[in-house]
C-alpha cells in the first residue's frame, strides 16, 4: 500500500461535493492509520489477514485496546471503500468504557410518536432521533441549513466548531415540511423556541407515552448514535454524526452488538433444521 494509495483514498472520503460529513479530524485519523498500516506491510499487499495480524500485533505490544480498535476502523473502511471488499471483516478489540448511554428502541420512538399531538412534537422527535442534533444546534437552523434534495441538514457546532454537513432521513424532511406548513411565524429560524420550552415539551411528552422522566434531550442523541451502531456503522462515522471531536468521547457505543455483523456472519451450526 504505496503512501499515493494512502493519499488517494483520504481524496476518495472528500469526493461529496460540498456536502460532505467526513470531518478533517477523522481524514487525519484514517491517514495516520493507514501510513502505519502501510510501514508494517513493508511492499507485501494488503490483506485482511495482514490487517488482522498487524491489529493483534499492536495489542501484543500493549496498545490500549480502543487506541487499536480506532486504527481497525480506518484499515476496514479502506478494504470496504476503496478496495471494494464490502464482505470485509476485520475483528476490532473491545475498547474499555464506560456503561453504554441509555437510548430509545425502534419500537420506543414509534411510542412516542404515537403520542405527539402537534407537528411540532413529530418534527422534534423525528429530527433528534435522525440527526443525533442538540438541542442548541436545532433551534438555529434556518432554511439555509436543509439541502432537501440531497438529504442533508447543516449542523452548527458551536461547542466542538466540528461542523459541517451531516444527511438526515427523507421521514425527517417529511415531518419538518408538515410542521412548517403547520406553524404560522415569520421567524427566519425553523424552530423559533427557546430551549427550556423544547425541554418541557420532551418532558410532557415522555410521560405522556408512559416513558415517565426518561425521555430528555440528550437521550435522543444517545439514540442517533446506538442504533447506527446496532446497524453496523463504524465508530468514525458515527462521531462525525454527532460532531465530537475525540473519538474518546464515541467509544461508549463501541460496546453495543452490531446486528449488521451478526447477519453477515453464517451460523456454523445453521438454522437447526438439518436434524
Amino acid at each position: 500500500m504505496p503512501t499515493i494509495i494512502v493519499e488517494e483514498f483520504i481524496t476518495h472520503l472528500n469526493r461529496k461535493g460540498t456536502l460532505n460529513p467526513v470531518s478533517e479530524s477523522t481524514r487525519k485519523a484514517y491517514g495516520n492509520s493507514l501510513n502505519q498500516f502501510s510501514r508494517f506491510l513493508n511492499d507485501r499487499q494488503p490483506t485482511q489477514e495482514l490487517a488482522q495480524e498487524w491489529i493483534q500485533q499492536l495489542l501484543d505490544k500493549g496498545r490500549k485496546p480502543a487506541a487499536v480498535a480506532t486504527h481497525g476502523f480506518a484499515i476496514r473502511r479502506y478494504f470496504a471503500d476503496y478496495l471494494k471488499q464490502k464482505d470485509a471483516i476485520i475483528l476490532l478489540p473491545t475498547a474499555e468504557s464506560d456503561t453504554i448511554p441509555d437510548y430509545l428502541e425502534h419500537t420506543e420512538i414509534a411510542k412516542l410518536l404515537k403520542a405527539c399531538q402537534t407537528p411540532t412534537e413529530t418534527a422534534l422527535v423525528t429530527i433528534l432521533c435522525d440527526t443525533g442534533l442538540r438541542i442548541s444546534e436545532l433551534l438555529v437552523l434556518t432554511n439555509r441549513d436543509i439541502d432537501r434534495e440531497n438529504g442533508f441538514v447543516f449542523a452548527h457546532r458551536e461547542k466542538t466548531k466540528q461542523e459541517g454537513w451531516i444527511p438526515i432521513s427523507q421521514q425527517s424532511l417529511d415531518a419538518l415540511e408538515e410542521y412548517l406548513s403547520w406553524r404560522h411565524t415569520n421567524d427566519k429560524r425553523l424552530f423559533p423556541f427557546e430551549y427550556y420550552d423544547v425541554w418541557l415539551w420532551l418532558k410532557k411528552l415522555g410521560k405522556r407515552a408512559g416513558m415517565g422522566d426518561r425521555v430528555h434531550s440528550h437521550l435522543f442523541r444517545h439514540t442517533a448514535a446506538a442504533l447506527r451502531r446496532i446497524a453496523g456503522n463504524e465508530i468514525t462515522d458515527i462521531a462525525d454524526l454527532l460532531g465530537h471531536k475525540s473519538l474518546s468521547t464515541t467509544r461508549r457505543y463501541q460496546a453495543i452488538k452490531s446486528q449488521a455483523l451478526k447477519e453477515r456472519l453464517k451460523p456454523i451450526f445453521g438454522d437447526g433444521n438439518n436434524g
